[in-house]
Formats: C-alpha cells, structure tokens, sequence
C-alpha cells in the first residue's frame, strides 16, 4: 500500500498560465454553448425550409385528390367529400358527382376536350363562368367536378340586353331602353317597364337541381281576400250608461242600504236614507198646501190653493224625494225624517262613496251605477293600418276564460289621439253582454273584418321582403328565374294581395327562396366585378383542365 505522500510517486507538473499577447482578452464563458444554441437554431430552420417545399410541392397534386370526391354541395361546389353528409355552411345534403365513379382518365377526358374557344360552349360553369364547353357530360375541375350546366344560346347577349327598362313579360331576353320599344316575337307587343332589385340578377337552374333543393312554385291567381286585423283590447263599462247618485240637499247619512261596490241594484232601489233640516220644512209646507186645498167644505178649492200645492210637491221633487216617498207623505200626512236615496237606473255599483254618519252637501256624489247590458272593448290598432280601418266595420272577439265562444260587434269610434309610446291609435268596438259573460277588465283578442277585396294573390312564403325592397323570384320557361320587385296590398293568413310587379298566370318561386336569392346575388357580384361568361374566358392557348405551360426560365443562377 502507497502512502499518498509517498515521494516515490510525485504529483504532475501544473502548466503554467498562457500569457494572452497585448491587446487581446480571453473569451467569456459561455460562448462555446451560445455557438452550439445558434448551430440549432440553423438546422431547424433547414428542417422548416424543407418541409414547407414538401407541402406547397405535393399540394399541386391536390387536384388529384378532389377528383377523388365522391359528394359535393349543389350550392357550394368547393365544399367536398368522399362518402354522404351534409354541407357545413347552408346545412344541405351533398349529392353524388356526376362521372366520380369512372376511371380516372375518363374523368379526364371531357375536361380535355374543352377547347381553348370554350366562352361560347352551350354548357358553363354558374361558379366559374369562364368554364365552359359544348360536351353534356364535361364538368368543372375548379368545382372538383361539378356538372356543367346548359344556357341560351346567345346568353351574354342575353344578359346583357337584360339590363334593359322595358322588357316583354312573355320573352324576357327581349328587352331595351327605349319606352316605344315592341316585341317582334310577340307580332309587335309593346314592352312593359319592369323594376329592377338592386344587387339580383337572373338564374337559370337545372331541372335536376331544382329537383334537388326541393323548389316548388305558385300560379299567381286572380281571387277575393278578406283580410282582418287582429289585435287585442280590453273590456270596458260604457261610458253613456254610468249614472252618478248625488245629493240635492244638505244633511247626514243616517243608513245604507247599499253596502259593498258591485252589487246589482235597480231603479228606484233605496240606496241610503239622508236627515236634513230643510227636508222637513218643505215636506211641512207642502202638508200645509194639501190641508188647504184638498180639506175644503164641498172640495171647492181657490185656484191660487191649488197652485200652490204643485208649487209645494214640486219643491220636494226639486229636493231629491221620489214619487214614492211623495205618495207615502200624503198617505201618512206626517213629515218623513230621513230622504230616501234611491237608484235612477238598473246596473252595478262601480263607487260607494257614503258612509253612515258622513254628513253631505248638494252636489256630492253618493254612488256610481254602470249599466253593463252592453259593453266597450278598447282596442290598439297601429298606426300603419288605421286607414283600413272604418266605422261600421265588423268584429270579433274571443276570451282565453271563455273558449270556443265568440262575441260579434262593429266598430263604434275610431279615437284620434295616437299613442306616443305604441305608436297605435285606440279603437272601440260596441257589444251586447249578456249574462255578464263580459266583464270590464279582461282581455280579449279582436278579430277586424275590413271587408273583401280582389286583385292578384300569391302565398306569402314567396314575398322576399328585405326592410328596403319586396320581390319575388319569376319563374321563366328554359329554367329560368328571374327577381321581380312587387308592390303588395292586404294580406289574409298566408296569402298577400300584388298591386304590381306580375301578371295573372304567372309563376313564383314559394320554397328553397333563400337558395335562389343567395345564387341571384353571388351572380350579380360576379358580373360585378366583370366575371362574366364571355368576360371571364381563359387566355388564348389555354385549353381548361390542362394546366397553363410554365414560364421561360432565365439565365442561371
């Protein structure tokens, strides 16, 4: 065992530190890790660089793969698939791709036969207007193989005389600026101006896809509507036939007979009974009159005593007393203490503003009687419908409380004050109550007949109305649909009065609106932006679905 100090084993000579030469500092620490950081840094970037070439270079091949599909969206051709689904954006079911289940080179096939000349083929591309070709069977490769559909010879003439004023309702391809233009192919019918709908332009759809979208169209039909106004209102108590009890005299209320509002009474029904001091003088006076004219020997009696007594009833009948109190003072010849207040007609107690011991002056009012055999309902008609509405008007009503009963009225006043915070005018209708059954306070739903009207009818799903415009979508024959601004009228549940825009017999588009529309205006922008069938063709030399000859290289590098 070797001691560590052992002498026969030295420890290594320690180098002695290098001398740097003037001028020159030693390098920090850390720099050979920041060198290997930065050498990273520069390979993953490599990496980057050469996975993105990878990407951009296959991608070219792509074309390949969306040949592939098997599904597409009629609506929206970029939207692709390999097996059944439903489009993402507008929710609708994607259709088989016509020829998908070919061979690759007979899919290719019709695309290649396209000739460089195509713009004036019978078939194009709606998506893509450039794309176009006189084969039946040829589709779109930019739609990832959308059928080419047919279209009008002379289409860009078409299309462009369709921007016309005035147009013939019976060929829409003839059409101009001028209001004195005819028709040649009617024999000299005089062209009609039309109203065109800012930002639509006209579509043609297959028959296969109108198939498939579930379009349906409607006649425009000459008929009778009987349009209504529902609203809603309340019942009230008839104005005319509330009566309010008051007092002629001065005095206190010494009893009720009338004890709670709401209680039924009829007329001459005592309702109170009142004490006053100067009840008593005139019933005094007036047995005073009797006694003199009626207690003579031999009932011979002056003429001045007998005016005298009807000066005295009358300032009783002046005082509030009825003809039965009268009756009943002359009967007892004894003054009455308390008046009896009776009810001047038959109805309900609305107030009861008495109370026992209340002491009363003239004019004071008692009670409030309403007489509920007919009552109002007030209803809020807006003010964009108040002029079809008229007095004498029939009406309806019904009651959720009283189901499958209906109570028939007119229309008795139209208030001429508008609602500043509804913006609607108050309506009033009058109505038998029978039993009671309306009651002031419930709600009711009106029903306001406004009396027949004819004119041209459509249903009310094919009025597109946009805030700023009405139209309809026309149907024309060749598969043809064109936007057609419209004026409307009344409208009765789902059928609406035309004033103007289409003719009797013609057709309108009632289903899939909202496709139609949204094809009219992506068409519209395209020729917009000059994306025309005619405007949008492929350079010359380059025939569709073939892909353009690269560019000429330069020098080298």
């Amino acid at each position: 065992m070797t001691h560590p100090h052992d002498e026969s084993h030295p420890a290594p000579p320690v180098p002695p530190h290098e001398e740097m030469p003037e001028g020159v500092e030693a390098a920090p620490p850390g720099v050979r890790s920041m060198a290997l950081v930065r050498w990273a840094l520069v390979g993953l970037m490599a990496v980057a660089a050469v996975a993105s070439w990878i990407y951009f270079t296959r991608s070219g091949s792509q074309a390949v793969s969306r040949a592939a599909a098997s599904f597409i969206c009629p609506m929206h051709p970029s939207v692709l698939s390999e097996r059944p689904g439903s489009c993402p954006i507008c929710g609708m079911d994607l259709v088989p791709i016509a020829g998908a289940g070919g061979s690759a080179d007979a899919g290719a096939q019709p695309r290649a036969a396209a000739p460089a000349k195509a713009a004036a083929g019978k078939y194009w591309c709606p998506m893509h207007p450039e794309v176009t070709s006189d084969d039946p069977n040829a589709v779109c490769e930019k739609c990832g193989g959308m059928k080419l559909l047919p279209r009008e010879k002379g289409h860009g003439e078409q299309a462009a005389a369709a921007q016309g004023r005035y147009w013939c309702p019976m060929h829409p391809e003839v059409s101009s600026d001028d209001p004195n233009a005819i028709c040649e192919k009617c024999g000299g019918m005089k062209l009609v101006p039309r109203e065109q709908v800012p930002g639509l332009v006209p579509v043609d759809v297959s028959a296969d896809r109108v198939q498939l979208i579930g379009m349906k169209t409607a006649p425009v039909l000459q008929q009778k509507l009987a349009p209504t106004v529902r609203t809603v209102g309340i019942v009230t108590a008839d104005e005319g036939s509330i009566v309010v009890v008051t007092s002629y005299i001065s005095g206190w209320v010494e009893e009720l007979m009338a004890t709670q509002s709401g209680e039924k009474v009829r007329k001459g029904q005592p309702l109170a009974r009142v004490y006053s001091p100067d009840l008593a003088t005139a019933q005094i006076n007036y047995l005073n009159a009797i006694k003199w004219v009626r207690d003579q020997p031999g009932g011979q009696a002056p003429a001045a005593a007998a005016t005298l007594e009807s000066d005295a009833r009358a300032r009783l009948v002046l005082l509030g007393i009825s003809d039965p109190d009268i009756q009943e003072l002359e009967r007892n010849r004894k003054p009455l203490r308390a008046l009896n207040v009776r009810a001047p007609a038959d109805g309900y107690i609305g107030k009861r503003n008495a109370q026992v011991g209340m002491y009363i002056t003239p004019g004071q009012e008692l009670f409030e009687i309403a007489d509920l055999s007919t009552v109002w309902v007030i209803a809020d008609v807006y003010e964009s419908e108040i002029e079809r509405v008229k007095v004498g008007q029939k009406s309806s009503i019904t009651m959720q409380s009283l189901p499958g009963q209906i109570f028939f009225g007119k229309v008795a006043f139209i208030y001429p004050v508008v609602n500043p915070a509804s913006r609607t005018i108050q309506v009033r209708m009058d109505f038998r109550n029978p039993g009671l059954k309306l009651r002031p306070g419930m709600f009711a739903d009106v029903n306001l007949d406004l009396g027949a009207v004819e004119g041209l009818v459509i249903p009310a799903d094919a009025l597109v109305e946009t805030g700023e415009s009405q139209y309809v979508f026309v149907s024309l024959p060749g598969g043809r649909f064109e936007p057609r601004r419209v004026r409307v009228g009344v409208r009765s549940g789902d059928r609406v009065q035309v004033l103007e825009g289409v003719t009797a017999g013609e057709r309108v588009v009632t289903t899939a609106n909202f496709l139609i529309d949204s094809e009219s205006r992506l068409r519209a922008a395209i020729q917009g932006f000059g994306g025309g069938p005619e405007a949008a063709a492929p350079p010359a030399g380059h025939t569709h679905g073939e892909p353009p000859a690269p560019p000429p290289h330069g020098g080298g590098h």
